[in-house]
C-alpha cells in the first residue's frame, strides 16, 4: 500500500511536465502573429499620415460618379467625380466598383425666353422648344405639306419629312380599326399667340400655362408636331379621349413610326406640362426607339442627349 502514492506522484509530475512543454509550442506561433499585427497596423499608420494618402474603410461614403446638370443652351452635360470622402489611393483597405453615372436634374419648370440650343431646319430631331427654351423669331419650317398626302383629313400641314411615317401610321392604325384625324398640325409663331391668348382668356394665365405654350415655345412651330383626334369625332381634349381605343393604340403603336407623345400621363415634373394623350412629335424611328427604350419622357431625353440626329 506504501508504493501506490509514490507512483501517483510521479505520474503527477510527469503531466505536469508534458502539459508545460505543449503550453509552449502553442505560445510560439501565437507570439509570431501578434508581433506581425503589430507591425502591419503600424506601417499603415506611417502611411496613412503621409500627405494625399487616404484610407476607406467600411463606414467611409463611396465616390461616387455625378455628372454637372446642362443648362439650356450648352453643347450637353459634362461629367465630374465629387466625393465626401477623403481622396482614396492605391492604399485603399476595400476594392470598389467602377462609378455608376447618375441622371443629372433637368432644369425646373419656370417660365423664361432663352434661345433653345438647335434652332436650324436641320436640327427638327433634337431641337428642345419647352417653357425656357424658344425658337427664334420667324421660325417657319422650308417644306411644309398638307397631312392629307398622308391620307389624313382635319386639315393642316406638316414637315415633308414626317409624311411617310405618318402615312405608315394611319395605315397600321386602319388595320387595327382605328382611323385618325388631324386637330391641330403646323402653328406659326402668329397662330400659336392666337392659340394661348384664347385658353388664358377662358382659364386664367395660370391654368394655361400647363397646357398651352407662349408663343416661340410650341412643338407645333417645328411643323413636326400633330394633336390627333378620332376621324368624325371631335375636339379630344377631353378625359374620355385619354381612354379611348384610339389614345391607348397611339400610346402603344406611335413611336415604332417615329412619333412619340410628349406629354404623357404623369409626366407633369419632367415635361412641364398636364398630360396631353393627343399630343405627338415625329423625331423619326430611330431616335423614336431609344426614347421608347429609355423609359423616359421626350424632353429630359433631348436634354441628355443634345447631339442626336
Amino acid at each position: 500500500m506504501n508504493g501506490r502514492p509514490e507512483r501517483a506522484q510521479t505520474v503527477v509530475r510527469l503531466v505536469r511536465r508534458t502539459q508545460s512543454r505543449e503550453s509552449s509550442s502553442r505560445a510560439l506561433p501565437l507570439t509570431l502573429t501578434i508581433a506581425m499585427i503589430t507591425i502591419f497596423v503600424a506601417a499603415l499608420i506611417t502611411r496613412a499620415n503621409e500627405p494625399g494618402t487616404a484610407l476607406i474603410g467600411a463606414l467611409d461614403p463611396p465616390v461616387v460618379w455625378v455628372p454637372d446638370a446642362p443648362s439650356p443652351g450648352s453643347a450637353g452635360p459634362s461629367a465630374k467625380a465629387t466625393s465626401s470622402a477623403p481622396r482614396a489611393t492605391s492604399v485603399a483597405l476595400l476594392a470598389t466598383s467602377s462609378p455608376i453615372p447618375t441622371t443629372p436634374p433637368l432644369p425646373s419648370c419656370r417660365y423664361a425666353d432663352e434661345a433653345t440650343a438647335h434652332s436650324a431646319y436641320d436640327d427638327w430631331q433634337r431641337t428642345i422648344v419647352d417653357t425656357i427654351s424658344r425658337l427664334p423669331r420667324g421660325y417657319v419650317p422650308p417644306d411644309l405639306v398638307p397631312v392629307s398626302r398622308a391620307g389624313l383629313s382635319g386639315g393642316g400641314t406638316i414637315r415633308r419629312i414626317a409624311i411617310a411615317d405618318l402615312k405608315a401610321l394611319v395605315k397600321a392604325g386602319r388595320k387595327a380599326g382605328v382611323r385618325l384625324a388631324v386637330e391641330s398640325a403646323y402653328r406659326s409663331e402668329a397662330q400659336q399667340h392666337r392659340t394661348f391668348a384664347g385658353w388664358v382668356r377662358t382659364s386664367g394665365v395660370t391654368e394655361a400655362r400647363r397646357f398651352s405654350a407662349r408663343p416661340g415655345h410650341s412643338e407645333h412651330q417645328l411643323g413636326t408636331a400633330i394633336d390627333f383626334r378620332a376621324a368624325g369625332g371631335g375636339s379630344p381634349w377631353t378625359p374620355a379621349f385619354a381612354r379611348s381605343r384610339l389614345a391607348r393604340w397611339l400610346a402603344a403603336n406611335a413611336w415604332h413610326f417615329g412619333w412619340i407623345q410628349s406629354y404623357p400621363p404623369a409626366s407633369e415634373t419632367q415635361t412641364c406640362y398636364g398630360a396631353e394623350a393627343w399630343h405627338y412629335r415625329y423625331i423619326g424611328r430611330d431616335i423614336a426607339a431609344e426614347v421608347h427604350a429609355s423609359g423616359m419622357t421626350l424632353r429630359p431625353w433631348l436634354w441628355l442627349h443634345p447631339s442626336a440626329d
